[in-house]
């Protein structure tokens, strides 16, 4: 499942995103013209969560499919560490 997938504007895409073995979002997605834009779209719908993310997507109109893996970070949680550390101001 870890093929190239290329998306098109008119394309139908299904994305699940688990963490820890859990799905915490299902979306369908349509009107990216690339697979970048397609993840930079995800990325923006994940941004809330923290920690490891497993997303699997699925082009229906293609009838591909791949999996990415993410890490994300909260936005503030590095400065909340580094002050913790005595690090930050």
């Amino acid at each position: 499942m870890n093929t190239i997938l290329s998306v098109n504007c008119q394309d139908i895409v299904f994305v699940t995103v688990a963490s820890l073995g859990k799905t915490v979002m299902q979306m369908t997605v349509s009107g990216s013209a690339s697979f970048t834009a397609l993840m930079e779209h995800i990325r923006g719908k994940v941004e809330n969560l923290d920690g490891l993310l497993t997303i699997d997507i699925r082009n229906r109109s293609q009838g591909t499919a791949a999996r990415r893996v993410m890490r994300m970070r909260r936005s503030g949680m590095g400065l909340l560490r580094a002050q913790m550390q005595g690090y930050a101001a």
